[in-house]
Protein backbone atom coordinates (compact mmCIF):
# COMPACT_ATOMS: atom_id res chain seq x y z
CA UNK A 1 0.00 0.00 0.00
CA UNK A 2 2.83 2.51 0.79
CA UNK A 3 4.45 1.48 -2.43
CA UNK A 4 1.48 2.19 -4.20
CA UNK A 5 1.52 5.58 -2.95
CA UNK A 6 4.56 6.13 -3.20
CA UNK A 7 4.52 6.01 -6.68
CA UNK A 8 0.92 7.73 -7.23
CA UNK A 9 2.73 10.87 -4.89
CA UNK A 10 6.05 10.87 -7.52
CA UNK A 11 3.33 9.85 -11.01
CA UNK A 12 1.72 13.59 -9.49
CA UNK A 13 5.46 15.49 -8.75
CA UNK A 14 6.42 14.21 -12.67
CA UNK A 15 2.90 15.87 -14.14
CA UNK A 16 3.50 19.01 -12.11
CA UNK A 17 7.18 19.06 -13.22
CA UNK A 18 5.79 18.63 -16.69
CA UNK A 19 3.32 21.71 -17.13
CA UNK A 20 3.38 25.50 -18.57
CA UNK A 21 0.83 27.38 -17.13
CA UNK A 22 -0.17 30.54 -19.18
CA UNK A 23 -1.42 32.85 -16.93
CA UNK A 24 -4.34 34.99 -17.16
CA UNK A 25 -3.97 38.55 -18.95
CA UNK A 26 -5.61 42.01 -19.48
CA UNK A 27 -6.63 41.94 -23.14
CA UNK A 28 -5.40 45.53 -24.61
CA UNK A 29 -7.60 47.29 -27.73
CA UNK A 30 -3.98 49.01 -28.59
CA UNK A 31 -2.04 51.02 -29.04
CA UNK A 32 -0.26 49.72 -25.53
CA UNK A 33 1.26 46.64 -25.89
CA UNK A 34 0.14 44.15 -22.67
CA UNK A 35 2.30 41.56 -20.70
CA UNK A 36 1.78 37.92 -21.55
CA UNK A 37 3.22 35.43 -18.18
CA UNK A 38 3.48 31.56 -18.76
CA UNK A 39 5.16 29.44 -15.94
CA UNK A 40 6.79 26.31 -15.51
CA UNK A 41 9.02 23.97 -13.08
CA UNK A 42 12.93 24.30 -14.97
CA UNK A 43 13.38 26.02 -17.84
CA UNK A 44 11.13 27.04 -20.67
CA UNK A 45 12.05 27.46 -24.51
CA UNK A 46 9.61 29.16 -26.24
CA UNK A 47 8.95 30.95 -29.76
CA UNK A 48 6.64 33.20 -31.04
CA UNK A 49 6.00 33.12 -34.40
CA UNK A 50 4.38 29.64 -34.55
CA UNK A 51 6.94 27.35 -34.57
CA UNK A 52 7.72 24.36 -32.82
CA UNK A 53 10.34 25.63 -29.92
CA UNK A 54 13.69 23.75 -29.64
CA UNK A 55 16.65 23.58 -26.86
CA UNK A 56 18.33 26.37 -29.22
CA UNK A 57 14.90 29.05 -28.82
CA UNK A 58 14.73 31.84 -26.60
CA UNK A 59 14.26 30.73 -23.03
CA UNK A 60 14.16 31.41 -19.42
CA UNK A 61 13.79 29.29 -15.75
CA UNK A 62 10.66 29.12 -14.47
CA UNK A 63 9.03 32.42 -15.80
CA UNK A 64 8.39 33.83 -18.83
CA UNK A 65 6.80 36.98 -19.64
CA UNK A 66 6.75 38.84 -23.06
CA UNK A 67 4.82 42.04 -24.37
CA UNK A 68 2.18 41.42 -26.54
CA UNK A 69 1.74 43.91 -29.40
CA UNK A 70 0.24 42.03 -32.32
CA UNK A 71 -1.63 39.00 -32.75
CA UNK A 72 0.81 35.71 -32.26
CA UNK A 73 0.60 32.41 -31.41
CA UNK A 74 3.24 31.28 -28.13
CA UNK A 75 4.79 28.17 -28.38
CA UNK A 76 6.65 26.72 -25.40
CA UNK A 77 8.35 23.29 -24.27
CA UNK A 78 9.42 22.67 -20.77
CA UNK A 79 12.75 20.98 -19.43
CA UNK A 80 12.82 20.17 -15.75
CA UNK A 81 15.77 19.33 -13.22
CA UNK A 82 15.95 15.68 -14.44
CA UNK A 83 16.46 17.38 -18.40
CA UNK A 84 12.94 15.57 -18.91
CA UNK A 85 11.61 17.28 -22.07
CA UNK A 86 7.48 18.34 -21.71
CA UNK A 87 5.28 18.36 -24.26
CA UNK A 88 4.65 21.50 -26.15
CA UNK A 89 2.26 23.91 -24.57
CA UNK A 90 0.62 26.30 -26.98
CA UNK A 91 -1.45 29.82 -26.42
CA UNK A 92 -2.91 32.34 -29.04
CA UNK A 93 -2.78 36.05 -27.78
CA UNK A 94 -4.89 38.90 -29.41
CA UNK A 95 -4.22 42.41 -29.89
CA UNK A 96 -5.57 45.44 -31.41
CA UNK A 97 -9.85 46.25 -32.51
CA UNK A 98 -11.64 43.00 -33.45
CA UNK A 99 -11.87 42.64 -37.01
CA UNK A 100 -14.80 42.90 -38.93
CA UNK A 101 -16.52 39.65 -40.33
CA UNK A 102 -20.21 38.99 -42.26
CA UNK A 103 -21.68 36.02 -40.67
CA UNK A 104 -24.76 34.54 -42.42
CA UNK A 105 -28.19 32.44 -41.18
CA UNK A 106 -31.13 30.91 -43.19
CA UNK A 107 -33.79 31.30 -40.43
CA UNK A 108 -36.79 28.38 -39.62
CA UNK A 109 -39.63 29.26 -42.03
CA UNK A 110 -41.81 29.95 -39.00
CA UNK A 111 -39.81 32.98 -37.57
CA UNK A 112 -40.87 36.03 -38.46
CA UNK A 113 -37.47 37.62 -37.50
CA UNK A 114 -34.30 36.90 -36.59
CA UNK A 115 -31.34 38.32 -34.62
CA UNK A 116 -27.41 37.64 -34.02
CA UNK A 117 -25.09 38.89 -31.33
CA UNK A 118 -21.50 37.31 -30.77
CA UNK A 119 -19.54 37.31 -27.36
CA UNK A 120 -15.76 37.05 -27.44
CA UNK A 121 -15.11 33.59 -27.16
CA UNK A 122 -10.96 34.45 -27.23
CA UNK A 123 -10.14 36.00 -25.73
CA UNK A 124 -11.90 35.62 -23.18
CA UNK A 125 -13.67 39.15 -21.84
CA UNK A 126 -15.87 39.86 -19.10
CA UNK A 127 -18.81 41.10 -21.81
CA UNK A 128 -22.30 38.78 -22.24
CA UNK A 129 -24.88 40.44 -24.62
CA UNK A 130 -28.08 39.15 -24.94
CA UNK A 131 -29.81 39.07 -28.68
CA UNK A 132 -29.10 42.15 -30.90
CA UNK A 133 -30.49 43.79 -33.59
CA UNK A 134 -32.34 42.08 -36.34
CA UNK A 135 -30.28 40.86 -39.27
CA UNK A 136 -30.51 41.78 -42.68
CA UNK A 137 -32.71 39.67 -45.20
CA UNK A 138 -29.88 38.77 -48.33
CA UNK A 139 -31.96 36.37 -50.64
CA UNK A 140 -33.37 32.94 -50.53
CA UNK A 141 -34.42 33.00 -46.58
CA UNK A 142 -30.90 34.21 -46.18
CA UNK A 143 -30.12 37.02 -43.49
CA UNK A 144 -26.70 38.60 -43.05
CA UNK A 145 -25.10 40.99 -40.37
CA UNK A 146 -21.52 42.36 -39.50
CA UNK A 147 -19.64 41.82 -36.75
CA UNK A 148 -16.67 42.22 -34.60
CA UNK A 149 -14.86 39.50 -32.87
CA UNK A 150 -11.57 37.11 -33.31
CA UNK A 151 -12.86 34.04 -32.17
CA UNK A 152 -16.81 34.63 -31.39
CA UNK A 153 -19.72 32.56 -29.33
CA UNK A 154 -22.36 33.51 -32.13
CA UNK A 155 -26.30 33.38 -31.37
CA UNK A 156 -28.82 33.26 -34.23
CA UNK A 157 -32.60 33.72 -32.51
CA UNK A 158 -36.15 34.87 -33.33
CA UNK A 159 -35.43 37.98 -31.29
CA UNK A 160 -37.78 36.79 -28.69
CA UNK A 161 -34.99 36.60 -25.91
CA UNK A 162 -36.86 38.18 -23.05
CA UNK A 163 -39.69 35.48 -23.41
CA UNK A 164 -39.23 31.91 -22.08
CA UNK A 165 -38.25 28.79 -24.14
CA UNK A 166 -39.84 27.45 -26.36
CA UNK A 167 -41.30 30.91 -27.53
CA UNK A 168 -37.53 31.87 -27.44
CA UNK A 169 -35.53 29.84 -29.76
CA UNK A 170 -31.64 29.95 -31.08
CA UNK A 171 -28.99 28.26 -32.85
CA UNK A 172 -25.33 28.61 -31.99
CA UNK A 173 -21.49 28.22 -33.22
CA UNK A 174 -18.18 28.96 -32.44
CA UNK A 175 -15.86 30.14 -34.89
CA UNK A 176 -12.99 32.72 -36.29
CA UNK A 177 -14.00 33.28 -39.63
CA UNK A 178 -17.02 33.81 -41.78
CA UNK A 179 -19.57 31.31 -41.53
CA UNK A 180 -22.67 30.21 -43.08
CA UNK A 181 -25.10 28.55 -40.90
CA UNK A 182 -28.35 26.95 -42.02
CA UNK A 183 -31.21 26.36 -39.41
CA UNK A 184 -31.51 22.64 -40.27
CA UNK A 185 -27.98 21.76 -41.85
CA UNK A 186 -25.82 23.78 -39.56
CA UNK A 187 -23.01 25.32 -40.80
CA UNK A 188 -22.14 24.67 -44.69
CA UNK A 189 -19.28 24.83 -46.61
CA UNK A 190 -21.19 25.81 -50.20
CA UNK A 191 -23.39 28.93 -49.34
CA UNK A 192 -26.10 29.57 -52.22
CA UNK A 193 -24.70 31.62 -55.53
CA UNK A 194 -26.56 34.83 -53.96
CA UNK A 195 -24.40 34.93 -51.10
CA UNK A 196 -21.53 35.06 -53.08
CA UNK A 197 -22.78 37.41 -55.22
CA UNK A 198 -22.86 40.12 -51.97
CA UNK A 199 -20.12 38.76 -50.09
CA UNK A 200 -16.36 38.17 -51.06
CA UNK A 201 -15.67 34.15 -52.21
CA UNK A 202 -11.95 34.33 -50.88
CA UNK A 203 -13.66 34.83 -47.70
CA UNK A 204 -15.56 31.32 -47.28
CA UNK A 205 -15.14 29.15 -44.87
CA UNK A 206 -14.86 25.45 -44.71
CA UNK A 207 -16.34 24.41 -41.96
CA UNK A 208 -17.57 20.80 -40.49
CA UNK A 209 -20.19 19.52 -39.80
CA UNK A 210 -20.85 16.95 -36.94
CA UNK A 211 -23.39 14.15 -36.47
CA UNK A 212 -25.28 13.02 -34.96
CA UNK A 213 -26.17 15.94 -32.27
CA UNK A 214 -26.87 14.94 -29.74
CA UNK A 215 -24.74 12.37 -29.50
CA UNK A 216 -24.59 9.17 -27.33
CA UNK A 217 -21.57 7.29 -28.48
CA UNK A 218 -19.83 8.50 -31.68
CA UNK A 219 -19.87 11.80 -33.51
CA UNK A 220 -19.19 11.73 -37.63
CA UNK A 221 -17.11 14.13 -38.91
CA UNK A 222 -17.66 15.61 -42.61
CA UNK A 223 -16.10 18.51 -44.21
CA UNK A 224 -13.64 19.40 -46.36
CA UNK A 225 -10.54 19.67 -44.43
CA UNK A 226 -8.44 17.27 -43.11
CA UNK A 227 -7.84 17.62 -39.33
CA UNK A 228 -5.16 16.05 -37.42
CA UNK A 229 -6.49 16.75 -33.73
CA UNK A 230 -8.83 17.29 -31.90
CA UNK A 231 -9.56 18.77 -27.97
CA UNK A 232 -13.33 18.49 -25.98
CA UNK A 233 -13.74 21.28 -23.69
CA UNK A 234 -16.76 21.45 -21.31
CA UNK A 235 -19.55 24.37 -21.05
CA UNK A 236 -16.89 25.56 -18.24
CA UNK A 237 -13.68 25.69 -20.76
CA UNK A 238 -12.20 23.06 -19.44
CA UNK A 239 -10.32 20.52 -21.40
CA UNK A 240 -11.76 17.13 -20.98
CA UNK A 241 -10.01 14.86 -23.81
CA UNK A 242 -7.48 15.65 -26.18
CA UNK A 243 -5.71 13.50 -28.90
CA UNK A 244 -4.69 12.97 -32.85
CA UNK A 245 -7.85 12.62 -35.33
CA UNK A 246 -7.44 9.00 -36.72
CA UNK A 247 -10.43 8.21 -38.51
CA UNK A 248 -14.23 10.79 -39.18
CA UNK A 249 -15.22 9.15 -36.04
CA UNK A 250 -14.27 10.76 -32.17
CA UNK A 251 -15.84 8.30 -29.49
CA UNK A 252 -17.82 10.40 -26.79
CA UNK A 253 -19.56 7.21 -24.51
CA UNK A 254 -17.25 8.34 -21.70
CA UNK A 255 -18.07 11.91 -21.15
CA UNK A 256 -21.14 12.96 -18.87
CA UNK A 257 -24.45 14.32 -20.22
CA UNK A 258 -23.82 17.62 -21.30
CA UNK A 259 -22.84 20.67 -23.29
CA UNK A 260 -19.56 20.46 -24.85
CA UNK A 261 -17.17 22.00 -28.11
CA UNK A 262 -15.04 20.03 -30.06
CA UNK A 263 -12.49 21.96 -31.35
CA UNK A 264 -10.84 20.44 -34.78
CA UNK A 265 -7.34 21.64 -35.80
CA UNK A 266 -5.70 20.86 -39.24
CA UNK A 267 -2.10 20.56 -39.78
CA UNK A 268 -2.01 23.82 -40.95
CA UNK A 269 -3.23 24.91 -37.44
CA UNK A 270 -6.55 26.17 -38.57
CA UNK A 271 -9.18 24.90 -35.93
CA UNK A 272 -13.31 25.02 -36.23
CA UNK A 273 -14.89 24.80 -32.89
CA UNK A 274 -18.62 23.19 -32.35
CA UNK A 275 -21.01 22.87 -29.97
CA UNK A 276 -22.70 19.59 -28.76
CA UNK A 277 -24.67 18.24 -26.55
CA UNK A 278 -23.76 14.32 -24.93
CA UNK A 279 -27.10 12.53 -24.00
Amino acid sequence: MKKLLLLLVLSIIQIYNSQITFHNYVYSFGPAPYNAMFTGNGTIYYTTDGTEPTGNSPSGVNEINILISEVLTVKAILKNSNNQWSQVFSKKYYFGSFPAKEIFFKKPPEWTSTCSYVNSYDPALALDIFSGPPMTAVCDGWYKATNAYFVGAITYDNCKSIAPPPIYQYYGIITDSVVFYDYSLGPITNPPACLLAVNDPAKKVAVVKIFPNPVQDLITIEAENKFSAYEIVDIMGRSVNKKEVSENKINVSSLAPGTYFIKLNTMGNISTIIKFIKK
